[in-house]
């Protein structure tokens, strides 16, 4: 047998936004994201040009990577917030986590031109840059609106619970080391050192590969149904001695603020449906109590007699 309850009132008090209000608040983020990124490019690249500094150039790059992946978001979360239908009972939040990915594919591609580039320079003797305080004072200005974006998108992921707004403030966090090397790479340059420019366009690059890792290593667990929660501690949770039951098996799959749980109890074979029914209520009040990112959850009761009911053993 399996329950699947609403959660209660007093539950929602403690879950983060979800539905239309969680939509129409990460997509306010990315539109105020996305029109600070491209003022961030725009002074990159223009100055990039104006003093044929690489280092600078392929920073335009990034930053214009961070605008790209506002837009691939802003059009992902049309898609991943339509309620769930017949074809797609648990909704479409995955499309999420695939636009997440997509960011990591954009940081790639900038990191394979950015890497060309800088090998390049390093073969082919180009001249250095010619940089004035005016550089200075461009890139000290986008590093300051960049640090914003990062603790901006960065507190509003965790409070909403989006693992697309965590991965793209990974994304703009990267941009904002890279033009700490751009400034190292300035300094280097004004005092005659020629290799500074494509020297530090290769610490853009480690950094920016950096990024691409953190963003895939967050979120691909999550297309392959890695467990969300440690089943252990759910188990502990799910338990009571008292009331002569096991907790036999934990699963739970999903997004971070979506988790489904699958939950398999031991229960003696002489209990009743409403008794086991009741049970199941019981024991998903607490879960829910326990884990307020639970969308879904779904317990099994398995009759077992007491000589034969094992130790509780999560499903790991």
């Amino acid at each position: 047998m399996a329950a699947r309850l609403p959660m209660s009132a007093s539950q929602h008090l403690h879950a983060p936004l979800e539905g239309a209000a969680a939509a129409r608040a990460v997509r306010r983020v990315f539109i105020i994201t996305l029109i600070l990124n491209l003022a961030v490019t725009g002074a990159k690249a223009g100055y990039g040009y104006f003093s044929g500094s690489l280092a600078l150039g392929t920073d335009a790059i990034h930053a214009g990577l961070d605008g790209a992946s506002n837009v691939l978001a802003l059009l992902s979360l049309h898609w991943s917030h339509i309620p769930a239908d017949d074809r797609h009972p648990y909704g479409r939040r995955k499309i999420e986590i695939l636009a997440a990915l997509g960011i990591g594919v954009l940081i790639l591609i900038g990191l394979f031109e950015m890497s060309v580039a800088a090998i390049r320079s390093l073969a082919g003797g180009r001249p250095p840059p010619r940089i004035g305080w005016w550089g200075f004072g461009i890139v000290a200005a986008t590093i300051v609106v960049n640090f914003f974006i990062t603790q901006y998108e960065d507190r509003r992921g965790h409070a909403l619970g989006s693992s697309l707004l965590c991965a793209d403030a990974q994304h703009t966090r990267s941009d904002l080391y890279a033009s700490i090397a751009v400034v190292l790479s300035f300094v280097g340059v004004r005092v005659g050192f020629s290799l500074a420019d494509p020297i530090g366009a290769i610490f853009v690059v480690a950094m920016v590969g950096r990024a691409a890792w953190m963003v895939f290593r967050d979120n691909v667990p999550t297309l392959i149904d890695a467990a969300v929660l440690d089943p252990e501690r759910v188990a502990v949770v799910a338990s009571d001695p008292a009331c002569g039951y096991d907790v036999r098996r934990v699963r739970t799959r999903g997004l971070r603020n979506a988790v489904h749980l699958d939950l398999y109890v031991a229960v003696d074979p002489a209990m009743s449906v409403l008794d086991a029914h009741q049970l199941a209520k019981r024991i998903e009040s607490t879960l829910r109590v326990a884990y307020p990112e639970l969308s879904d959850v779904a317990i099994h009761t398995e009759p077992v007699p007491a000589s034969q009911s094992p130790s509780p053993t999560p499903a790991k």
